[in-house]
């Protein structure tokens, strides 16, 4: 797969030192809202799951150890490679605004931090909703619109070693996007009142889960949908 400076496949540039650079409490926090708050109900024993745009597989390996039987998916060949290293299962390379699968192949779909990177994330929200069976959940997190501006500027001034594509959606746009591919939105929450990188992870969580739900989540940096394919 040719990448060279590609946007789309920044990460495979990065495939070596991508957990490296993950933030701790980022990728904890994400972990949490995904596995211990927006599914908190939902067992995953014997599921089939997608992790869509798996990354170096921490989500992957957090539900094959719940006992779900999972398919870590990646436009970057060389993390999916590390997905399944970290997690096992079958590992698939695939652009996710054009996924290999039939329709209704999985029970549940996760995807952290992912319809950003693509150049059109409604489409790829489209996708995830197809390969979904009736009755299935999606779990989803991804960066809020209102935090674009500051983020790319932090990438010009060097401040953030990230150089891919980057299409934030507003709140009301992942709703929308959501039921125009006829899914049933369970819960809508707000995570990281601030960025971070400064620190007070304790806090910052404390924060999420009493505002997460209200109307200052809309202003929270990253933002996660549980929603439901109907029967």
């Amino acid at each position: 797969m040719a990448t060279g400076r590609d946007p789309r496949f920044f990460y495979d540039t990065i495939a070596d030192r991508f957990e490296g650079l993950d933030h701790p409490h980022d990728i904890a926090r994400r972990l949490e809202i995904v596995f211990d708050e927006l599914l908190e109900d939902a067992a995953l024993a014997g599921r089939r799951v997608l992790d869509a745009g798996c990354g170096y597989g921490a989500f992957s390996r957090m539900a094959a150890g719940r006992g779900a039987h999972v398919v870590s998916a990646d436009i970057a060949e060389n993390l999916v490679r590390r997905a399944r290293a970290s997690a096992g299962g079958r590992g698939v390379v695939a652009d996710a605004c054009a996924l290999p699968f039939r329709d209704a192949s999985f029970e549940m779909v996760i995807s952290s931090e992912m319809v950003e990177h693509v150049e059109r994330p409604v489409d790829a929200i489209g996708e995830l909703a197809r390969v979904l069976e009736p009755g299935g959940l999606l779990v989803l997190t991804t960066p809020s619109r209102p935090w674009q501006g500051v983020v790319r500027l932090a990438s010009r001034l060097r401040l953030r070693p990230f150089h891919g594509l980057e299409n934030f959606l507003r709140w009301s746009e992942l709703d929308a996007a959501c039921a125009a591919s006829g899914l049933h939105v369970l819960r809508h929450v707000g995570f990281h009142a601030w960025p971070f990188q400064l620190g007070l992870a304790r806090l910052s969580s404390a924060v999420d889960r009493r505002f997460g739900d209200r109307a200052w989540a809309r202003l929270m940096i990253n933002q996660g949908v549980l929603a439901r394919k109907p029967r």
